[in-house]
Formats: C-alpha cells, structure tokens, sequence
C-alpha cells in the first residue's frame, strides 16, 4: 500500500501516527521511583510483623514474669507461715507442760526462760480474768508486769472463741520497745481455759525470708500483716516496716490471691502479685515496676529498628541498584517498542534481565511479522483485482493501495489529503461531500454496507465503471471510510460478448427459419418457372432466364442464410486440414492477384472432422474480404496448427469448451477494423462495403458453420494493423493414436527468479499472463503500452527478459519496443506474441527480431518459450 512518506501505516491500511489521540492521565514518574518504593513495600511489612513477633514475645515474657512474681507471692507467703509455724509447735508443748497445769508459774519461768533466750523471743502467761502479764521471760520473776495491750486482747478474746491458736498483728513490745509478732495458744486444764501463752516474736525474725528468695532485680516482697502494717520488705526494710500499706492496696486484694496495678509506698508504677495466707490472713506481695517489664519491649523494639533500618538502607541500596540496570533494560526495551511504533526492523536486545529480554525477543518477532505481514498486505493490495482507497469524516483521502494507483493512474502522493471526489465523475463528484455530511448527521446510508455501480474517473478524465464497497470503521475517535473497487471494463465487456453470442443465437435461428421457409418457396419458384420455359416461347425466354437467375442468387442467399443459422446441410468427415488449405492457398494464388501475396504455413497431421467444401467457403469468404481490405495490394497468411484452448481462455467465453483444436489462421495486411466494426463483424447482413459491393452475409456464414461444426471463431484486428480470424476446429484423433491425456504430462519448466517485463494493452490477458509467469517462479513487472514499458526499462536495469505483444495502442508496436529496449540494454532477450499470423509468415517482421507465441496460448506453451529463449540468450552469451 502507498502512503505518505512522513506518516506511518497502520493494520487497518489508514495512514497517521500511531500515537495519535493518546493523552496522559497521570503524572509519569522514573522506574527507580517505584523500584524503592517496592524494596521500602517489601521491608516495612517485614519491619512490622518483626515489631509484632517482639511485640508478641514480650507480650508472653511479661506474662510469664508476671505469673512468675505470682508463684513467689505463693512461696514466700507459705514461707512466713512456715517461718510461724516453728513457734506455735513450741507454744503448743509447753501449753502442757506440769508447771503451767500445777499453776506453778514460777517453776514454769525457768523453763520458759531458757526456752525463750534459745529461741530468741518472749514468752508471756496471762489468766483471762487478770488485766497484767503473769509471766514475762523477758524480765525476772517477779518484777512487776505491764497490763495487756488492748490489741492484745482483741486476739486473746478470738483465742478464746476458737480454742487454737492465733498469730497477731504487728504491734510494739511495752518492755521490749521494738515491733513485735505474737502467737498465742490456750492453756487448757479439764476443757476450761486458764492461761493465754503466748510468744513475742520481732518482726526482723521474717526478714531472711523474703531476703533469700530470688528476686530479678528492680522486684519488690512485702510482707503485711492482717491490718495492713508492714512487717517484712526484701528492699530497705528499716524504712519501711511498720508503715501502713495504702487502703488501696488492702481494697485490691479482697481475694485470697490475684494481681493489682498501681503505686507502690515510693510512688511507683507497679504490677503486683499478691497471695493471702489462711492460717494468719497476712499479705505477701511481689511487685514489679512497669518499667522494669516495659524494658524488654523497648529493647525489642530498638533492636528491630536498628536491624530495620539497616535492611531498609541495605533493600534502598540494593533496588537502586536493580533499579538503574532495569532501568537502562527498560530503556532499550522503550528504543525497541519506538522502533515498532516506526515501522522499522527491531532487533533482540540484550539486558541482564531474562524477561525483558524475552519481551524484547517478542517485540523483534512481532516487529518481523508485522513487516511480514504488511508486506504480505501490500502485496495482496498489489495484486487483488479490488483497489483501496481510505478517507476521513472530511472525505480526505489516507491511504491509496498500489492498485487504485494503476487504476485511476494518480500515485498516492499526489492524491494523499486531497478530497476523494476527485476520482468521481459529475455529477458525484458535486454531491459527495454533502452525502458524508447528511449520513454523519442523520445515519442515513445510501452506500456504506451496501455494494453498488458506479462510474470512477481517471487522472486522464477519462470514466469507467467500477463496482463499489464502502465499510465504516472507527479508530481513535475518528471515523474512517474504506472503500474497495474493482474494475468493471472487463466484466461489462465479456457480459457484452454474452449478450452479442445470445443475440447471434436469436438471429441465427431467425434468419435460419427464415431462410428454410423461403427455400420451400424458392423451390416452388423455381419449379414454376423451369415449367413456364418449357412451354412460352422465345419471346419471353429472357424473362424467365433472368427470373431463374435472381431464383439461384436467392438460393445462394439463403444457403448463407442457413449457413449462419446452423442449418446449413453438412456432410462431415474426417479430413487432412493442411492439405486441405494448401490446395485452397493454391487456387487463391491464381485467383486473387499479382497484389496479393499468398504465405502458408502448414503443421501436418492436423485432422477435423469438416465439411470440406463448406471449410473452403468459409475460406474463401474470408480470402476475399482479406482482399477488399487490401485495395492496394498486401500478404494474405494461411496458417494451420494444432492448439489448446484451456480453461483460462475459457473462463470469460461461455461458448467454449477447453480442448485440442485445429487452428486455421487467415491474416492479411489490410486497413484493419475499428472497435464498433468488430463488434458486428458477424452479424447478418452487416458490411463496410458500399451498396451493392457485398451482402453482408460472408463473415456471419463463415461463423454460423464454424459454429455448427462444434469449433469457435476469433477476430483480431486493429485499424491499420490488419485483421486475422482464427478458426478453431475439434482436433480428430485417428484410431491408434496417443490421446493428449494418455502421455505422462512432463512437468513445467520453473523459472530461477528471473524478472520478466510483460507489455499487454488487454488487461485480461495481462493479469492471466502475470498470474501464470509467478507461479513458474518469475519475478514480474506488468506494462499496458510501449511508453510504459521504456520507463520501467530505464528504471529497472535487472529486468531479464521483455515479453510483449506484436500489437498495442500509443504508436508504438511491439517490434519497436524491442528495438528501442535493445538500444539500452542489447543482450535483453525478447519474445513476442500476437493474436495475429506468425509476424514471419505475415511479413511484419523479420524472424530474427526474436521467438514469437502465438495467442492463445496454455500455460505449458508460456513456460517452454520462455525457457527456450532465456537458455538461447545464455547460450549465445557464452
């Protein structure tokens, strides 16, 4: 397909950039760009469900630390009643002692007091009914003794209800002066209670407890007695013991074990586990401080994002790095799709990575297959019958195939943005943009989708009819119109030629009637008149003798007459044709003048089963015209051979059948026909003789028996060129002889890429002619006239052979053409061919001027002469 140089072709066959109508929508940014932010994408996530596993690890430490601190409140609370439980085992033995039962106290100090200094505490005896100590270890016997401590009593009085023993709350010896702990047990004596024995105990006897528990350091154990007092803590001591924990902390630990969060006696934030002892409903607690348990989390999470952050700046690094080589892959892999957007050859790129070097590789195949397939386009563009012509909503014309070039002779550049109503005639050319305008507004279709005659225009003005279809498409918001035309000339001629054979077959039996009627007539005439001069007499002889001659002439007309319309009587058998001729191309020697050169060239063995003497009419009618035309004298050629009509000689003649024929050839040298003459060459009674010179009826009976036989008539002739009929007979195969299909076909000789110049004014035979040379395997340039030929001549230096027609429009024969070519290029081998006599035989030329194939010819006769003269033109070289 043509195009404008600047612009490149798309698929569709239109002609505009390919980007055209592409707007961006969003801001563009560099690779590199989303390369980081797919490494910061890739390491954050990992950064954060690293925080949460930390998070979650912490989570579980603190838990665990936290159960831990509950366990050790359970411990060491066991452990302070373990550490009472040694005093209350002593009390409940000396409760019953003899001493203490016989109420001889003094006895019973002894022993107490040595007890006591052992142990290291105070042992007291007090009566329920006595306010006063009645006994004190710590002071000799009989020293006067403090009364009870009303807390004292309190636990007394429980002794007293609950008959076992009980430890007290904190409180301060009166003659020890220091924080003290008791345990007091009754003493029974028959059931009754008499004595309360009780053991002072000081409050640093529980401090080795808590100070050999394992504590983490930063961890807090108090111990608080049932009023809340501290009596023992693992840190400072001195300062603390004896305080009073806060309200909160005794509102808090209502159960007997559990967790409570607030501020310890300093004021700080902790978490503590508490556990309830139920022998002495003392608390023992462990506290941790939040910040000792938060310590792991911040570690943690410094830790994560230190390593983050490293592999943050390592990924940062690393995809910049990726990055800047994928971006320069990127980039040739963008010069690669650029290169596509051209149109160019797109070659594999290499990168170091493999996808987009496989991309690459696509994009070079697709680029390939594209210009493959373009090519295969044009090529289809350039050789379809159908012409394409692509035009906007404007009526402005895109793209022009090579093919609407040859047919409307503009070349794309010269038709490229201007209005597609210049290759319309008036008055289509005036109407058509008004019609794009009204379909664009009202839809209204009058051609799109629909198939239609029309007549086109060529660059020379001249009109033709083409056969018109025009598709709708739609691309980048704008409309395209495609049209594909194809030539009519050819198909209104052979429809022609149809209606001609029809309109001859409706006159042939016409006149064929007619004249069988008007012999049944004669015969009556003549049969009169053969009578009536038998008996008139001499008188009126002449009368009747020249009745009985306009009677025969009569006769002779209407034998014509049957002739042309197939009823001519025959009597066929088998005869030599060539011989035939050449005793008839001998009687016209002497007959048609010194003038008149008479040439024969005869084939043997060219048998038809022929009326003899109706076939020496039929020539001799034709001699004769021959001669009428040659006023001046000229060369009249007998030819006869043997020839194939085949089925493409037959595709656009319906009358005829694809056979072996006997070929007669008459030519002549005279004045020729015009177009208008040839076309009613044969109908009855047509001529170009003056009045009275001819009847008309010499080439319609020479085609009337023609047909009758079963053969076929052609009719060349050129004004000034002459006139060769060709009369085609059913080639008769003797008994015993090969039949054309009973040999093994011998295969085509192929050609070896050679390129051909093949010159035909006929369109037809041109388009057959190109057809039948690329599949033998020639290459091929196409003219339709001299002039045209030269020029591809001069442009086309390889061209290896020039293949033309004898006859052609222009001024300018084939014979000439030869001529001029060798000027330019003398060892150009040339063959000719003609629907004419043999050029030698009819004097056009001489036989040296090249190998000449006559018309028509088969496919097989085309690949042997062109193998024959391009192998002479090699032998003659070497």
């Amino acid at each position: 397909m043509s195009k404008s140089p600047s612009t490149p072709t798309v698929a569709d066959g239109t002609s505009r950039p390919l980007h055209a109508g592409l707007s961006l929508t969003r801001r563009e940014r560099p690779a590199s760009t989303f390369f980081l932010v797919f490494a910061a994408a890739l390491v954050l996530p990992v950064l954060l469900f690293a925080s949460f596993l930390a998070w979650m690890h912490v989570e579980a430490e603190q838990a665990r630390a936290v159960e831990w601190a509950q366990s050790l409140a359970r411990e060491l609370s066991v452990a302070v009643d373990g550490e009472l439980a040694g005093p209350r085992l002593v009390l409940e033995a000396l409760a019953t002692s003899d001493e203490l039962q016989r109420g001889d106290l003094e006895a019973f100090h002894v022993t107490a007091s040595k007890i006591a200094r052992t142990l290291g505490v105070t042992i007291v005896v007090r009566a329920p009914a006595e306010p006063r100590q009645l006994l004190n270890t710590s002071v000799p016997w009989g020293t006067a003794l403090p009364v009870a401590k009303p807390e004292m009593l309190s636990f007394e009085q429980q002794v007293l209800r609950e008959q076992k023993p009980v430890v007290t709350s904190a409180f301060v010896g009166p003659l020890q002066k220091r924080l003290m702990i008791g345990v007091i047990v009754p003493v029974l004596r028959d059931g009754e209670l008499v004595y309360f024995l009780s053991l002072r105990i000081p409050v640093e006897r529980l401090q080795p407890v808590l100070s050999q528990a394992k504590l983490d350091e930063g961890w807090l154990a108090v111990v608080t007695d049932s009023t809340g007092t501290v009596v023992a803590r693992s840190i400072d001591p001195a300062s603390f013991v004896g305080r009073k924990a806060p309200a909160e902390w005794m509102s808090r630990a209502s159960n007997m074990e559990g967790l409570w969060r607030g501020k310890n006696l300093v004021n700080v934030d902790v978490v503590a586990a508490y556990a309830r002892s139920p022998e002495t409903n003392w608390l023992t607690t462990v506290s941790v401080p939040m910040s000792v348990l938060n310590a792991p989390i911040w570690q943690a999470l410094a830790s994560v994002l230190t390593v983050g952050f490293l592999l943050l700046l390592v990924s940062i690094a690393l995809a910049y790095w990726s990055a800047s080589r994928l971006a320069s892959a990127i980039g040739a892999l963008q010069s690669a799709g650029f290169e596509l957007e051209r149109n160019e050859g797109v070659s594999a790129i290499a990168t170091p990575v493999r996808e987009i070097n496989e991309v690459g590789r696509v994009i070079a195949s697709a680029a390939t297959e594209a210009q493959r397939r373009e090519a295969h386009l044009r090529s289809i563009l350039a050789t379809v019958p159908s012409a394409m012509v692509v035009a906007d909503s404007r009526g402005k014309i895109q793209s022009f195939s090579a093919t609407a070039e040859k047919l409307f002779g503009f070349t794309a550049g010269e038709v490229y943005g201007q209005n597609v109503s210049m290759l319309m005639p008036e008055p289509d050319k005036s109407t058509h943009d008004g019609y794009i305008e009204r379909y664009l507004k009202t839809g209204e279709r009058h051609i799109i989708g629909k198939g239609r005659i029309v007549l086109g225009q060529r660059k020379d003005g001249s009109t033709f009819p083409v056969e018109l279809y025009v598709g709708e498409a739609e691309a980048d918001g704008e409309r395209l119109f495609t049209a594909f035309l194809q030539d009519q000339t050819e198909k209104h001629r052979v429809e022609q030629e149809l209606r001609q054979t029809q309109k001859m077959e409706a006159v042939g039996k016409l006149t064929g009637g007619v004249a069988h009627d008007f012999n049944n007539l004669l015969t009556v005439i003549k049969g009169n008149l053969e009578m009536l001069e038998a008996k008139v007499g001499d008188k009126y002889r002449t009368y009747v003798g020249e009745a009985q001659e306009a009677a025969d002439l009569a006769a002779q007309l209407t034998s014509s007459l049957l002739a042309f319309g197939r009823r001519m009587p025959l009597n066929p058998q088998l005869s030599d044709v060539g011989e035939l001729i050449s005793d008839t191309g001998d009687l016209l020697r002497r007959t048609l003048g010194e003038t008149i050169v008479v040439r024969t060239g005869i084939r043997s063995g060219c048998h038809a089963v022929v009326d003899e003497g109706q076939l020496k009419n039929a020539i001799l009618n034709l001699a004769i015209n021959a001669r009428d035309a040659m006023p001046k004298g000229g060369t009249l050629a007998l030819e006869v051979s043997k020839a194939e009509l085949d089925r493409d000689y037959a595709l656009n003649r319906p009358e005829v059948r694809p056979g072996q024929y006997v070929l007669i050839a008459v030519s002549d040298t005279g004045t020729g026909m015009s177009a208008k003459v040839r076309e009613h060459a044969f109908e009855p009674f047509f001529t170009t003789k003056p009045q009275g010179a001819g009847t008309g009826l010499g080439l319609s009976s020479v085609y009337g028996f023609v047909k009758q036989s079963g053969g076929h008539v052609a009719l060349y002739s050129e004004e000034g060129q002459g006139t060769t009929v060709r009369i085609y007979l059913p080639l008769a195969i003797e008994k015993g002889a090969e039949t054309p299909g009973a040999a093994a076909i011998p295969s085509l000789p192929k050609g070896d890429d050679e390129l051909v110049l093949v010159v035909e004014d006929d369109e037809r035979v041109r388009r057959v002619t190109v057809a039948r040379l690329e599949s033998l395997g020639y290459r091929v340039l196409q003219a339709s006239n001299g002039p045209e030929a030269l020029s591809l001549l001069e442009r086309t230096p390889e061209i290896g052979l020039l293949f033309t027609d004898m006859v052609m429009p222009g001024g300018m024969t084939g014979a000439e053409l030869a001529a001029a070519a060798r000027q330019r290029s003398p060892e150009i081998p040339v063959l000719f061919t003609s629907g004419y006599a043999a050029p030698e035989i009819a004097g056009q030329v001489n036989s040296r001027a090249g190998p000449w194939l006559r018309k028509p010819y088969t496919a097989s006769d085309l690949a042997w002469a062109l193998r024959r003269t391009l192998m002479k033109e090699t032998a003659s070289a070497g």
